[in-house]
């Protein structure tokens, strides 16, 4: 629920680069955001700015100190024509939200641009999954550049990508032996993904999910390409076992036993590995 909070905040403006305050402002709370843990962009006299640190985070803090620090980089405007976008595809749905509790060891720090690239995906979604492959192809093929691509295609349709039910302890069930490491977060350790599950298996590779009232929302696959045959075998008694499709979306590959969900996809792995 939307929260109110009274009076106005003291924002000191640092340069990051200089390390020099270049100015103060008195800024309503309400005008600020909830968090600044993951990046936020602001625009001062004119110019786009990104917040590098705020001291403190959240506004529950700030409110009540009415003091709030933020160190802030300068962005360079550029011609949007010369822009190139790194990945060909994106997932548009939100980050997960973030635990607000220390990070604990083994955190796995990802991009946020790594946001469900590689996941499983119930297999009665397979229109939509369809759909969303076809316009990454799209991309492929009309807007490749040198290195990096001159568009994107965001995705969008599916929102919950598992089936009602999936648990964690399924999945767990069908990885074998692995180590379960300590948290996700997003840009930097500090960021960990509230509920986060997940596990690392041999050579590097990570399954890892999100738990909502004790039911898995996604499942996520990190560092797929070095995967050995036992660790493949593992994904697939997942996938195979619960009725969901591998999908690597920016290579537009997908794994799935029991027919073919886009026939011009390409296949992750080999039917006899």
């Amino acid at each position: 629920m939307f929260r109110l909070f009274p009076g106005t905040i003291a924002v000191a403006f640092i340069d990051d680069a200089t390390g020099r305050q270049f100015a103060v402002s008195k800024v309503s709370v309400n005008q600020l955001p909830d968090t600044f843990a993951l990046a936020t962009e602001m625009e001062l006299a004119g110019s786009r700015y990104v917040v590098v640190r705020a001291e403190p985070q959240t506004k529950t803090e700030f409110a009540t100190t009415k003091r709030l620090t933020l160190r802030l980089r300068r962005l360079e405007q550029l011609d949007p024509k010369t822009v190139l976008f790194s990945l060909p595809s994106v997932c548009g749905t939100a980050l997960p939200r973030t635990s607000g509790t220390a990070a604990s060891a083994d955190v796995l720090v990802l991009h946020e641009d790594d946001w469900r690239q590689c996941e499983f995906v119930a297999v009665d979604q397979s229109q939509d999954i369809a759909t969303e492959l076809s316009g990454i192809r799209r991309i492929h093929a009309q807007d490749a550049a040198a290195v990096g691509w001159s568009n994107v295609h965001v995705r969008e349709r599916i929102i919950r990508p598992l089936p009602v039910g999936a648990t964690w302890s399924s999945v767990a069930d069908r990885l074998g032996p692995c180590e379960r490491i300590g948290g996700v977060a997003f840009g930097q350790a500090a960021n960990s993904v509230a509920n986060a599950v997940g596990a690392r298996l041999p050579e590097d590779v990570v399954v890892w999910g999100v738990e909502e009232g004790g039911e898995l929302c996604v499942l996520c696959v990190e560092n797929l390409d070095g995967a050995s045959a036992s660790t493949i075998a593992a994904l697939k008694r997942i996938a195979d076992g619960l009725s969901l499709a591998l999908i690597h979306w920016c290579r537009c590959q997908v794994y799935c036993r029991d027919f073919a969900i886009d026939h011009a996809a390409g296949a992750i792995w080999e039917s006899d590995e």
